[in-house]
């Protein structure tokens, strides 16, 4: 029986939902298991991220430190490409004479344990602004448990500041929402004791894995319902493979538990769904963003799931994208 769905949902999402696999997983998170099970579809997945790279013009090329770096062919590269169709990438070049060039940190999800640099929506970020975006090959549990993930891209940031300016939009998706809030906390933790590791002009949250006990409510009432996730036997497993014996209420390992007082914060987007199985990390989220002073969007999908920006074929994902440019956009207009 297919699940129901509200009208509003479009009938390209009704059956990628119809066809998407939120089983409970029934192998245990081990190394040895955990890297073969990383082989399956592996293939075809690096096929898909090319045809895509090719399809939208992004060059990409591993930087000194193994992380990827996507940039649209000939774009802020001294003159624009007029080939380009992109009067995004176009305006964005023409604002960015006489000044740092604007960048994008990115950091994908997976669950901590799976996924790589070669992202699908850090590759559509690229191609929307039309500005480098450096997405973080950071070191995948259950090899590498809390905090080695948050200490690379931390590393990463430094780099990058160092490398191309302060002028950087920080950001990730699920696991890589956690990890980027992660090393927002880090960066404040320093700037409070004295260092001057500038802040992000913006932060990009789409649909945190923010709470590693599972204790939102959204774990509930969402079990089940949400297109690809499940709680029980499938995403509280990716937590402890990624946690290990640290606390997971830690707030690095649990940013729905972050204080987010003192300094003043970046302005924020956070993205979800009413049927993402982490919309209560999202909200939570936003909500002390918003209670510690600091300016923050939420936009809230009625029927979509966790992380439905990944799947390109929905016209959702697509307005989504669009959003998303529109806010970066306006952002780095107004802190230029």
């Amino acid at each position: 029986m297919k699940p129901w769905f509200p009208p509003t949902v479009s009938s390209v999402a009704v059956a990628a939902a119809a066809e998407a696999d939120n089983r409970v997983h029934r192998w245990p998170l081990t190394p040895r298991i955990t890297r073969w099970l990383r082989t399956k579809g592996a293939d075809a997945r690096l096929a898909g991220f090319e045809t895509d790279r090719a399809a939208l013009g992004v060059d990409v090329a591993p930087d000194a430190r193994g992380d990827l770096v996507m940039t649209v062919a000939g774009a802020l590269a001294g003159a624009p490409d007029t080939t380009l169709q992109n009067p995004r990438v176009l305006q964005s070049w023409e604002g960015e004479a006489g000044r740092a060039e604007a960048w994008v940190l990115w950091v994908h999800g997976g669950g901590f344990c799976w996924g790589s640099a070669r992202d699908g929506t850090g590759l559509r970020l690229a191609a929307g602004l039309g500005r480098p975006v450096v997405s973080v090959e950071y070191p995948l549990a259950p090899e590498a448990r809390f905090p080695v993930a948050i200490e690379h891209c931390l590393a990463a940031y430094e780099a990058g500041v160092r490398e191309r300016g302060p002028r950087v939009l920080l950001g990730g998706v699920s696991a890589g929402a956690n990890l980027a809030l992660g090393v927002l906390q880090r960066i404040r933790e320093r700037r409070a004791a004295g260092d001057d590791l500038p802040l992000p002009l913006g932060v990009v949250g789409l649909t945190p894995f923010g709470d590693l006990a599972g204790e939102g409510d959204s774990y509930r009432v969402n079990e089940g319902r949400d297109a690809y996730l499940r709680w029980r036997g499938q995403q509280e497993r990716f937590a402890w493979a990624y946690a290990g014996r640290a606390d997971l209420l830690d707030p690095l390992v649990s940013p729905v538990h972050a204080d987010w007082s003192g300094e003043t914060l970046p302005p924020a987007i956070f993205t979800t769904g009413t049927r993402d199985l982490f919309l209560s990390d999202t909200a939570r989220i936003h909500t002390a963003w918003r209670a510690a002073g600091g300016e923050a969007d939420l936009v809230l999908a009625e029927g979509l799931w966790h992380s439905y920006l990944s799947d390109a074929r929905l016209p959702e994902s697509a307005a989504l994208m669009a959003r998303l440019l529109d806010w970066c956009e306006e952002l780095l207009a107004r802190k230029g």
